[in-house]
Protein backbone atom coordinates (compact mmCIF):
# COMPACT_ATOMS: atom_id res chain seq x y z
CA UNK A 1 0.00 0.00 0.00
CA UNK A 2 1.05 3.59 -0.64
CA UNK A 3 0.09 6.76 1.20
CA UNK A 4 0.75 10.21 -0.17
CA UNK A 5 1.71 13.27 1.81
CA UNK A 6 2.84 16.81 1.01
CA UNK A 7 5.27 18.99 2.91
CA UNK A 8 8.11 18.24 5.31
CA UNK A 9 6.57 19.58 8.48
CA UNK A 10 5.66 18.45 11.98
CA UNK A 11 2.04 17.86 11.10
CA UNK A 12 3.11 14.79 9.10
CA UNK A 13 4.68 13.19 12.20
CA UNK A 14 1.94 10.54 12.73
CA UNK A 15 2.49 9.06 9.26
CA UNK A 16 6.26 9.03 9.79
CA UNK A 17 5.95 7.54 13.28
CA UNK A 18 3.70 4.80 11.95
CA UNK A 19 6.47 3.82 9.54
CA UNK A 20 9.39 4.19 11.97
CA UNK A 21 7.72 2.27 14.79
CA UNK A 22 6.38 -0.50 12.57
CA UNK A 23 2.77 0.31 13.47
CA UNK A 24 1.47 -0.30 9.96
CA UNK A 25 3.19 -3.70 9.93
CA UNK A 26 1.68 -4.39 13.37
CA UNK A 27 -1.76 -3.92 11.85
CA UNK A 28 -0.97 -6.09 8.81
CA UNK A 29 0.06 -3.47 6.26
CA UNK A 30 3.21 -2.80 4.30
CA UNK A 31 2.96 0.94 3.73
CA UNK A 32 5.18 3.13 1.58
CA UNK A 33 4.89 6.90 2.17
CA UNK A 34 5.17 8.93 -1.03
CA UNK A 35 6.09 12.62 -0.94
CA UNK A 36 4.26 14.81 -3.46
CA UNK A 37 4.87 18.42 -4.38
CA UNK A 38 1.29 19.35 -3.54
CA UNK A 39 -2.24 18.17 -2.97
CA UNK A 40 -3.28 18.49 -6.62
CA UNK A 41 -0.60 16.01 -7.66
CA UNK A 42 -1.44 13.52 -4.91
CA UNK A 43 -5.17 13.84 -5.65
CA UNK A 44 -4.49 12.76 -9.23
CA UNK A 45 -2.45 9.81 -7.94
CA UNK A 46 -5.21 8.79 -5.51
CA UNK A 47 -7.85 8.94 -8.23
CA UNK A 48 -5.67 6.74 -10.43
CA UNK A 49 -4.98 4.21 -7.63
CA UNK A 50 -1.24 5.01 -7.76
CA UNK A 51 -1.64 5.59 -4.03
CA UNK A 52 -4.40 4.18 -1.84
CA UNK A 53 -4.40 6.88 0.86
CA UNK A 54 -3.57 10.56 0.97
CA UNK A 55 -2.70 12.44 4.16
CA UNK A 56 -2.96 16.16 3.36
CA UNK A 57 -5.40 19.07 3.39
CA UNK A 58 -8.50 17.97 1.42
CA UNK A 59 -9.26 21.00 -0.74
CA UNK A 60 -8.09 19.50 -4.07
CA UNK A 61 -9.80 16.21 -3.19
CA UNK A 62 -13.11 17.96 -2.59
CA UNK A 63 -12.66 19.81 -5.88
CA UNK A 64 -12.01 16.49 -7.62
CA UNK A 65 -15.08 14.96 -6.01
CA UNK A 66 -17.18 17.80 -7.38
CA UNK A 67 -15.88 16.79 -10.82
CA UNK A 68 -16.87 13.15 -10.32
CA UNK A 69 -13.95 11.53 -8.46
CA UNK A 70 -15.05 9.07 -5.78
CA UNK A 71 -12.64 10.37 -3.12
CA UNK A 72 -13.83 10.49 0.48
CA UNK A 73 -12.45 11.92 3.71
CA UNK A 74 -12.13 9.15 6.31
CA UNK A 75 -10.81 11.30 9.15
CA UNK A 76 -8.96 14.49 10.07
CA UNK A 77 -6.25 14.65 12.70
CA UNK A 78 -5.41 18.36 12.42
CA UNK A 79 -8.60 20.36 12.65
CA UNK A 80 -6.79 23.64 13.25
CA UNK A 81 -4.70 25.91 11.09
CA UNK A 82 -0.97 25.29 11.54
CA UNK A 83 0.15 28.48 9.80
CA UNK A 84 1.44 31.76 11.15
CA UNK A 85 1.15 35.09 9.34
CA UNK A 86 4.63 36.60 9.09
CA UNK A 87 5.57 40.06 7.80
CA UNK A 88 8.77 41.79 6.74
CA UNK A 89 10.63 44.21 8.95
CA UNK A 90 8.87 47.56 9.16
CA UNK A 91 5.34 46.13 9.28
CA UNK A 92 4.13 46.37 12.87
CA UNK A 93 0.39 45.67 12.66
CA UNK A 94 -2.18 44.12 10.33
CA UNK A 95 -3.30 47.59 9.25
CA UNK A 96 0.17 48.15 7.77
CA UNK A 97 -0.62 45.40 5.24
CA UNK A 98 -3.13 47.51 3.30
CA UNK A 99 -2.02 47.77 -0.31
CA UNK A 100 0.85 45.35 0.29
CA UNK A 101 1.91 42.09 -1.40
CA UNK A 102 1.28 38.78 0.39
CA UNK A 103 3.21 35.81 -0.97
CA UNK A 104 1.34 32.53 -1.45
CA UNK A 105 1.97 29.20 -3.13
CA UNK A 106 -1.14 29.70 -5.27
CA UNK A 107 -3.74 32.45 -5.43
CA UNK A 108 -6.36 29.70 -5.21
CA UNK A 109 -5.73 27.07 -2.56
CA UNK A 110 -4.74 26.48 1.04
CA UNK A 111 -2.47 29.54 1.37
CA UNK A 112 -5.20 31.77 0.01
CA UNK A 113 -7.73 30.35 2.49
CA UNK A 114 -5.29 30.95 5.36
CA UNK A 115 -4.68 34.55 4.29
CA UNK A 116 -8.44 35.13 3.97
CA UNK A 117 -8.99 33.76 7.50
CA UNK A 118 -6.42 36.17 8.93
CA UNK A 119 -7.94 39.16 7.13
CA UNK A 120 -11.43 38.23 8.38
CA UNK A 121 -10.05 37.97 11.90
CA UNK A 122 -8.61 41.47 11.59
CA UNK A 123 -11.80 42.88 10.04
CA UNK A 124 -10.06 43.59 6.74
CA UNK A 125 -11.34 43.06 3.21
CA UNK A 126 -9.52 40.43 1.12
CA UNK A 127 -9.07 43.08 -1.58
CA UNK A 128 -6.97 45.19 0.78
CA UNK A 129 -3.90 43.08 -0.09
CA UNK A 130 -2.51 41.65 -3.30
CA UNK A 131 -1.77 37.92 -3.42
CA UNK A 132 1.43 37.09 -5.29
CA UNK A 133 2.55 33.60 -6.30
CA UNK A 134 5.90 33.20 -4.56
CA UNK A 135 6.64 29.46 -4.47
CA UNK A 136 6.91 27.05 -1.56
CA UNK A 137 7.67 27.86 2.06
CA UNK A 138 11.43 28.14 1.55
CA UNK A 139 11.02 30.45 -1.46
CA UNK A 140 8.44 32.61 0.34
CA UNK A 141 10.68 32.91 3.40
CA UNK A 142 13.59 34.01 1.21
CA UNK A 143 11.41 36.48 -0.69
CA UNK A 144 10.22 37.92 2.62
CA UNK A 145 13.77 38.36 3.89
CA UNK A 146 14.77 40.06 0.63
CA UNK A 147 11.78 42.42 0.66
CA UNK A 148 10.26 41.01 -2.52
CA UNK A 149 6.98 40.43 -0.67
CA UNK A 150 5.57 42.18 2.40
CA UNK A 151 4.09 39.17 4.19
CA UNK A 152 3.33 35.48 3.84
CA UNK A 153 2.03 32.47 5.75
CA UNK A 154 4.53 29.92 7.08
CA UNK A 155 4.54 26.80 9.24
CA UNK A 156 6.85 24.99 11.61
CA UNK A 157 10.59 25.53 11.22
CA UNK A 158 10.15 28.50 8.91
CA UNK A 159 8.19 30.35 11.59
CA UNK A 160 11.07 29.77 14.01
CA UNK A 161 13.55 31.01 11.41
CA UNK A 162 11.42 34.09 10.88
CA UNK A 163 11.36 34.80 14.61
CA UNK A 164 15.13 34.29 14.81
CA UNK A 165 15.54 36.81 11.99
CA UNK A 166 13.44 39.32 13.91
CA UNK A 167 10.52 39.23 11.47
CA UNK A 168 7.17 40.09 13.08
CA UNK A 169 4.64 37.27 13.48
CA UNK A 170 1.26 38.98 13.24
CA UNK A 171 -0.89 35.94 13.95
CA UNK A 172 -0.66 32.28 14.98
CA UNK A 173 -3.65 30.80 13.16
CA UNK A 174 -3.81 27.94 15.64
CA UNK A 175 -5.09 30.43 18.21
CA UNK A 176 -8.20 31.14 16.14
CA UNK A 177 -11.43 29.41 17.06
CA UNK A 178 -12.09 28.50 13.43
CA UNK A 179 -11.81 24.82 12.57
CA UNK A 180 -9.89 23.93 9.44
CA UNK A 181 -8.85 20.53 7.96
CA UNK A 182 -5.08 21.01 7.75
CA UNK A 183 -4.45 17.25 7.59
CA UNK A 184 -7.17 14.82 6.59
CA UNK A 185 -6.97 11.18 5.52
CA UNK A 186 -8.48 10.34 2.16
CA UNK A 187 -9.15 7.20 0.17
CA UNK A 188 -11.64 6.33 -2.57
CA UNK A 189 -15.11 4.94 -2.09
CA UNK A 190 -14.30 2.01 -4.37
CA UNK A 191 -11.16 1.10 -2.43
CA UNK A 192 -12.96 1.30 0.90
CA UNK A 193 -15.76 -0.83 -0.48
CA UNK A 194 -13.45 -3.56 -1.79
CA UNK A 195 -10.67 -3.33 0.84
CA UNK A 196 -12.49 -2.24 3.96
CA UNK A 197 -10.18 -4.22 6.25
CA UNK A 198 -7.17 -2.40 4.76
CA UNK A 199 -8.75 1.01 5.44
CA UNK A 200 -9.55 -0.09 8.99
CA UNK A 201 -5.96 -1.27 9.53
CA UNK A 202 -4.58 1.97 8.11
CA UNK A 203 -6.71 4.01 10.49
CA UNK A 204 -5.78 1.85 13.47
CA UNK A 205 -2.07 2.23 12.78
CA UNK A 206 -2.27 5.95 12.13
CA UNK A 207 -4.35 6.53 15.26
CA UNK A 208 -1.84 4.59 17.34
CA UNK A 209 0.89 6.81 15.86
CA UNK A 210 -1.16 9.89 16.78
CA UNK A 211 -1.32 8.66 20.36
CA UNK A 212 2.46 8.16 20.45
CA UNK A 213 2.98 11.64 19.03
CA UNK A 214 0.73 13.18 21.68
CA UNK A 215 2.34 11.44 24.64
CA UNK A 216 5.95 10.54 23.81
CA UNK A 217 7.97 13.68 23.16
CA UNK A 218 11.28 11.77 22.88
CA UNK A 219 10.08 9.33 20.21
CA UNK A 220 8.24 12.09 18.38
CA UNK A 221 11.31 14.34 18.21
CA UNK A 222 13.48 11.45 17.05
CA UNK A 223 11.15 10.86 14.10
CA UNK A 224 10.84 14.59 13.37
CA UNK A 225 14.64 14.88 13.29
CA UNK A 226 14.93 11.98 10.84
CA UNK A 227 12.28 13.07 8.36
CA UNK A 228 12.83 16.82 8.63
CA UNK A 229 16.58 16.21 8.35
CA UNK A 230 17.59 18.47 11.19
CA UNK A 231 19.22 18.10 14.60
CA UNK A 232 18.35 21.65 15.61
CA UNK A 233 16.84 21.12 19.06
CA UNK A 234 15.09 24.51 19.03
CA UNK A 235 13.32 23.73 15.77
CA UNK A 236 12.39 20.23 16.91
CA UNK A 237 11.02 21.46 20.24
CA UNK A 238 9.03 24.10 18.42
CA UNK A 239 7.62 21.61 15.92
CA UNK A 240 6.54 19.28 18.69
CA UNK A 241 5.08 22.02 20.89
CA UNK A 242 3.22 23.56 17.96
CA UNK A 243 1.53 20.39 16.77
CA UNK A 244 1.15 17.85 19.59
CA UNK A 245 -1.34 19.85 21.72
CA UNK A 246 -3.57 20.54 18.72
CA UNK A 247 -3.83 17.06 17.25
CA UNK A 248 -7.22 15.30 17.29
CA UNK A 249 -7.73 11.81 18.71
CA UNK A 250 -10.12 10.29 17.77
CA UNK A 251 -9.43 12.01 14.43
CA UNK A 252 -12.96 13.02 13.58
CA UNK A 253 -13.34 15.78 11.00
CA UNK A 254 -14.83 19.01 12.31
CA UNK A 255 -17.48 19.64 9.68
CA UNK A 256 -17.45 23.46 9.96
CA UNK A 257 -13.82 23.35 8.84
CA UNK A 258 -14.67 21.18 5.83
CA UNK A 259 -17.50 23.61 5.04
CA UNK A 260 -15.02 26.50 4.91
CA UNK A 261 -13.17 24.67 2.14
CA UNK A 262 -16.39 24.02 0.21
CA UNK A 263 -17.58 27.61 0.57
CA UNK A 264 -14.22 28.87 -0.65
CA UNK A 265 -14.44 26.62 -3.71
CA UNK A 266 -17.93 27.97 -4.34
CA UNK A 267 -16.39 31.38 -5.06
CA UNK A 268 -15.01 29.99 -8.33
CA UNK A 269 -17.03 26.82 -8.85
CA UNK A 270 -20.82 27.04 -9.12
CA UNK A 271 -21.09 23.26 -8.60
CA UNK A 272 -19.84 23.71 -5.02
CA UNK A 273 -22.69 26.01 -4.06
CA UNK A 274 -25.23 24.37 -1.78
CA UNK A 275 -22.99 21.39 -1.00
CA UNK A 276 -22.51 20.43 2.64
CA UNK A 277 -19.49 18.96 4.37
CA UNK A 278 -21.08 15.64 5.25
CA UNK A 279 -21.37 14.76 1.56
CA UNK A 280 -17.58 14.43 1.36
CA UNK A 281 -16.95 12.61 4.65
CA UNK A 282 -17.37 8.95 5.58
CA UNK A 283 -16.11 8.18 9.09
CA UNK A 284 -18.07 4.99 9.64
CA UNK A 285 -14.90 3.00 10.38
CA UNK A 286 -13.74 5.55 12.95
CA UNK A 287 -17.12 5.38 14.67
CA UNK A 288 -16.89 1.59 14.62
CA UNK A 289 -13.46 1.71 16.30
CA UNK A 290 -14.80 4.21 18.81
CA UNK A 291 -17.68 1.90 19.77
CA UNK A 292 -15.17 -0.91 20.27
CA UNK A 293 -13.27 1.32 22.76
CA UNK A 294 -10.18 1.30 20.54
CA UNK A 295 -9.34 4.93 21.34
CA UNK A 296 -9.89 4.51 25.08
CA UNK A 297 -7.50 1.58 25.07
CA UNK A 298 -4.92 3.62 23.18
CA UNK A 299 -5.06 6.43 25.73
CA UNK A 300 -4.89 4.02 28.66
CA UNK A 301 -1.77 2.39 27.21
CA UNK A 302 -0.01 5.76 27.42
Amino acid sequence: MRAGYSGISGYQAPLWLGVDLGLFRKHGLTLEPILFRGGAESTHALSGNEIQFDVVSPQPHIAASLSGADIIIIGTYFNKHTYSFVARLGIRSPQDLRGKKVGVLSVVGLNQIVVAAALRHWGMDERSVTLVRSGGSRDRFTALQNGLIDATVLTGAFVERAKAAGLPVLLDHGDLEDAFPTVSMMTTKSFQSSKRFVVRSFLQALCEAISVFKHDRVLAKKTLAKWMRTQDSVLLDSAYSSYAPRISLPPYSQLPGIQIVIDDLANTRPDAKGKNAQQFVDEEILRELDKEAFFRRLEKSR
